[in-house]
């Protein structure tokens, strides 16, 4: 079936002639940049342009450029020249709006938030990686990692998994317990999220601890500066079928465990819902296929930034 799109082979060296001369590309006045293959083809993936193509169309356009003698252009000449490429590529109007975003988005230095929360062996590790390359963010947070940290600094000792913990013998107990946990790595991220927010820079934040209480926090955080910063969030919560989930985990002795609370998640997220409070978008993901999940949640984040910007 075509899609109007190319299809691309990947090339054995991704170097070219072309990278030796430099475009400068004027902005206003006597303020410039030198054109960038490499982050041009990462603002392109982070528009929903399939990697592949988004580093072809870097390249023509700094080969066209380079061809024309036009080292010296103007940043609306460049668009121009990019737009049109994008539409030779097979790229529609959607496209190029959402590289207009995007611009817009790193021009203004407005922070993202991404929230990925999940019970164990749902993914969440890959996902935030490949969300985070999409989406040409370099930071992201492991809510285990905090949890380990805070505990050794609090306890002097790296703290045992959650899911294998003796303390909690019914769901009640182990609820209370991930509550207590959740609220010690909020008061371990508030230090992250602040300089976020202050510097405009962007972060995604993944673990199992990340539930409501900590969407709640982060929203009550924002509120204090929402004065003098936007912020974008986006919260999302990854669910496998029972069947997938047990496939994953079918040697843990903790199983059920970890089911239990990926439906309270669940149960919560629905309820919150109903009564307009803050909530995950839920993503399915099927492990055999991450790739519709990882779009899926791409275009969400697009939307957000497109409604703050």
């Amino acid at each position: 079936m075509s899609t109007g799109v190319r299809q691309w082979r990947r090339p054995k060296n991704s170097s070219s002639k072309y990278d030796f001369i430099k475009v400068r590309v004027h902005l206003h006045n006597e303020h410039y940049y030198v054109l960038s293959r490499f982050l041009l083809s990462r603002m392109l993936t982070a528009a929903r342009i399939d990697y592949g193509h988004a580093l072809r169309i870097a390249l023509d356009l700094k080969k066209r450029l380079v061809e024309k003698s036009q080292l010296d252009v103007s940043q609306a000449d460049l668009q121009k020249e990019l737009f049109r490429l994008l539409r030779e590529h097979g790229y529609g109007e959607e496209h190029v709006k959402w590289y207009k975003t995007l611009e817009k988005f790193y021009h203004q230095r407005i922070p993202l938030i991404v929230l990925i929360a999940g019970t164990a062996s749902t993914g969440k590790s890959t996902v935030a990686t490949r969300l985070s390359e999409r989406l040409n963010l370099s930071s992201v947070l492991k809510t285990d990692v905090i949890y380990d940290l805070m505990h050794t600094i609090i306890d002097g000792k790296t703290p045992g998994s959650l899911w294998t913990t003796k303390l909690a013998t019914h769901d009640q107990q182990f609820k209370d317990i991930v509550a207590q946990e959740c609220s010690l790595v909020c008061r371990g991220l508030d230090g992250d999220l602040g300089k976020s927010i202050t510097e405009g820079k962007s972060i995604i934040i993944e673990g199992s601890l990340v539930e409501h209480s900590l969407l709640d926090h982060m929203y009550e955080f924002i509120s204090k500066l929402s004065n003098q910063h936007t912020v974008i969030v986006a919260p999302f919560l990854l669910v496998l079928s029972e069947s997938d989930l047990q496939r994953n985990l079918k040697r843990a002795s903790w199983f059920e465990r970890a089911r239990d609370y990926q439906s309270n998640l669940v149960e919560n997220n629905n309820t919150r819902k109903q009564s307009n409070l803050p909530k995950f978008h839920t993503m399915h993901v099927n492990m055999g296929d991450i790739q519709p999940t990882i779009d899926a949640m791409q275009a969400i984040v697009l939307d957000q930034i497109a409604k703050k910007t």
